[in-house]
């Protein structure tokens, strides 16, 4: 009778992990690279986006979601639902001759939803370490790895600084082809041979529509109307990005995925713009992305290159809509956790709030500030309406904006209001007592046989170098307000 009591326990037990393992949504995370604000269909009027534009308009629009100024520091922040500055990454990007990576004490998101019973894969951009073994995707969560490992390649090429970097799994890859095609067609062989019974992580990190600015002439040929050159050739690799989006749209639904899978859209930072100074990370010459109504772009503490289009969709069970939540990219760790019915518990404290009520049943956000950078040169933080920009090197500058009647940050109210600036600049003193050594300043510190960036105090603008179709003067290019979807 114990016997068959026991017996009859353990069957309970995996009957109900059977029903709650269907019963959790697949996810596939899509997040472009250097992709401005306007530069959707259902965001700006140039460029057209129809897969996406039918995947944010069923789903629900984050118009307040922010993520860090440079490309490895957002994903690392993804990845592990902590601030950089938590672990040495809040300098810049890890590039190809970086000999530092995310430390392997961080869990992944990759690892935690594997040990709840994920299948999972990463398709594109790594850039979160290549030096050691240790660091690359395989390593950290993924049973499948395809793409660049270090990032700042070229497109058809997929060569960089230290040579070719394209790799199916841990071993080199000789595919031919335009990057993004070949990241679409690999998702898409993803999802074709996934056992659908398991549910499936699949994270699609674009290398479009990040510099260098190239596109097959089929998509460049598809922007005709948009005169400016570079322009033009940057809306073709928008296009070839929704094309490759729609490849896998199709693939989900060819393998009845769709109606069970949790899709999140965001972009890494903000579309790049010409800076005066390199930093190594998707410097163009001459920009192409338009980042709308936000001042400045990809690399700076300025909304332009920190809020980001996003939403996400879950088609049956999510209504379409939008939602003004402050959200920090750190936040989609457990959020995610949550829906999948994965562990919180871990040994390093998670920085990132469960969203889920704040996103789908319009309560207010968990969070109250969110450190949009803490770095040994400058910081920002915003809190409610109010966001603090502090630069530290000489001359010193303090930057104070109310980000809702203020989107392009063009009025700076520190001096009118020292209690504001005072109180957020010692929240920000605060983080700054918790903050690691910046690895890439360890790095700098080091011999090494090629220079690397670094960049000390704000980064101006190249005038005249930007793209023409720029919305901030010309209003028409939009469709609608930023951060206030048509009713």
């Amino acid at each position: 009778m114990v016997v068959r009591s026991v017996l009859a326990t353990l069957l309970f037990t995996c009957l109900c992990a059977v029903v709650q393992a269907a019963d959790r949504p697949h996810i596939v995370v899509l997040m472009p690279d250097d992709l401005g604000w306007q530069d959707l269909g259902y965001l700006g009027k140039e460029i057209r986006t129809p897969h996406i534009d039918a995947f944010a308009d069923g789903g629900i629009r984050l118009n307040q979601f922010y993520v860090q100024a440079q490309s490895s520091q957002t994903r690392a922040a993804l990845m592990t639902g902590r601030y950089p500055m938590r672990y040495g990454l809040q300098t810049l990007s890890i590039g190809p001759r970086s000999a530092y990576g995310l430390p392997v004490e961080e869990r992944t998101l990759a690892q935690a939803l594997k040990e709840s019973g994920y299948r999972t894969a990463f398709v594109g951009k790594w850039q979160l370490g290549h030096a050691k073994p240790e660091f690359r995707p395989t390593r950290r969560g993924f049973d499948r790895f395809y793409g660049t490992l270090a990032g700042e390649i070229d497109h058809v090429r997929k060569a960089g600084a230290v040579g070719p970097d394209w790799w199916r799994d841990e071993k080199p890859s000789k595919d031919i082809g335009y990057d993004t095609t070949l990241i679409g067609r690999e998702a898409a062989a993803v999802i074709a041979k996934h056992d659908a019974s398991q549910p499936l992580f699949l994270f699609v990190s674009f290398n479009a529509p990040a510099a260098p600015i190239q596109a097959p002439k089929e998509f460049v040929d598809r922007n005709a109307h948009i005169r400016d050159e570079t322009r033009r050739t940057y809306a073709g690799m928008v296009t070839a990005l929704d094309d490759a989006v729609g490849e896998i749209t199709t693939a989900l639904a060819k393998k009845g995925m769709a109606a069970n899978t949790l899709v999140v859209f965001h972009s890494d930072n903000g579309g790049a713009v010409p800076h005066k100074y390199p930093t190594g990370d998707g410097d163009v010459a001459r920009g192409g992305a338009d980042n709308g109504p936000y001042r400045d772009g990809q690399g700076s503490l300025h909304e332009g290159g920190v809020r980001v289009p996003a939403f996400i969709k879950w088609a049956g069970r999510l209504d379409g809509g939008y939602s003004n939540a402050l959200i920090h990219v750190t936040d989609l760790y457990p959020t995610l956790l949550h829906i999948a019915g994965a562990k919180l518990e871990q040994r390093k404290a998670l920085d990132g709030v469960d969203q889920w009520s704040a996103i789908t049943e319009s309560k207010p956000s968990p969070r109250e500030e969110i450190p949009i950078a803490v770095e040994d040169h400058r910081a920002a933080i915003r809190v409610g309406d109010w966001k603090l920009i502090l630069f530290t090197t000489l001359p010193a500058r303090v930057e104070l904006y109310d980000i809702p009647h203020d989107q392009g940050e063009e009025d700076n109210a520190a001096d009118r209001n020292p209690t504001i600036v005072q109180d957020l600049g010692a929240r920000l003193q605060k983080y700054a007592w918790d903050m690691a050594p910046s690895k890439h300043l360890d790095e700098l510190r080091r011999a090494r046989t090629a220079d690397l960036p670094f960049v000390l105090g704000p980064n101006p603008i190249r005038h005249g170098a930007t793209a023409d179709a720029d919305s901030r003067k010309d209003p028409s290019l939009t469709v609608e307000r930023a951060d206030r979807p048509k009713q």
